[in-house]
């Protein structure tokens, strides 16, 4: 807060949510209407640039939490949004930025504390707080649009020729890599949109564990595609642009930033573009 610039209202691509009830079908609408704002093809396109996109948003600051017991941390301080996510797995790690996402969009109208969240309080589906479970709701469904789903799903049973009635762990594990999701979280989803029995998820990931190790070696023994490359920016847009601007005007030195905020020197020069002369 000493580097950003003083804001005097929300960013407007926060201010036009509002959320109503807490259920299931407006965690849908909120996404929708999230990925309608920054992705041209929003009823398909896969959120694996999620991080890259939340920090170039308008006053909003994402930033990885090292050394932490917390998964995730939201907050909105001084009119600018913060997301805070832990290194993980690439797709709970995105799973985390929906989740805290989610809670800046339904939070913004009222209280705006800090949310420290652990491990046990993401991706629990309903077993913890009405709350938790429409932020979990939102980031389901803004990582993994049922159109998208419902499309991705029939090209993977005409490309590898399934012929079973049932969804397979194959069709599960190429949504979950293509979208950039844990395999669990996407057949909750197809749970969710009725393309599962209610319970057959967590069932199917303790099977993969149990018989493979992971889904995730599961997916390796079957050669699957990839999974995209979930690039994580060292500093947000807005971040950059402020310190840079501080540094430039020698209001603030290179060690001073690197000192405050973690960043490296390499890091801090890359985000100054002003190109500082040194």
């Amino acid at each position: 807060m000493e580097i950003l610039p003083i804001r005097n209202e929300l960013p407007d691509w926060l201010a036009s949510f509002q959320p109503t009830e807490r259920t299931y079908a407006e965690a849908d609408r909120l996404a929708k209407e999230f990925r309608q704002i920054v992705y041209a093809e929003h009823e398909t396109q896969p959120a694996s640039d999620l991080f890259e996109v939340l920090g170039s948003l308008d006053g909003c600051i994402v930033s990885k939490l090292g050394y932490s017991r917390y998964e995730g941390v939201s907050l909105i301080a001084g009119n600018y949004c913060f997301i805070f996510v832990s290194p993980r797995f690439s797709g709970r790690m995105l799973f985390t930025a929906g989740h805290e996402l989610g809670h800046l969009i339904a939070h913004h109208n009222g209280e705006r504390r800090a949310l420290f969240e652990r491990p046990s309080d993401i991706a629990t589906f309903g077993r913890h707080s009405k709350e938790e479970a429409f932020v979990d709701a939102f980031a389901s469904c803004l990582l993994l649009p049922d159109i998208g789903v419902g499309r991705s799903l029939h090209a993977f049973r005409e490309h590898y020729d399934v012929s079973s009635i049932n969804l397979t762990d194959l069709e599960l594990l190429l949504l979950a890599r293509f979208y950039g999701v844990s395999f669990e979280v996407a057949a909750r989803r197809c749970e969710d949109l009725g393309l599962l029995p209610a319970g057959v998820a967590h069932g199917l990931a303790d099977m993969l564990r149990k018989d493979f190790g992971s889904p995730e070696k599961r997916a390796d023994e079957l050669q699957l595609p990839a999974r995209p490359d979930v690039k994580f920016p060292a500093i947000s847009a807005a971040l950059a642009e402020a310190l840079s601007e501080k540094i430039n005007l020698g209001e603030v030195s290179i060690g001073w930033a690197a000192d405050r905020l973690g960043f490296t020197l390499g890091e801090i020069l890359a985000a100054n573009t002003r190109d500082l002369q040194l």
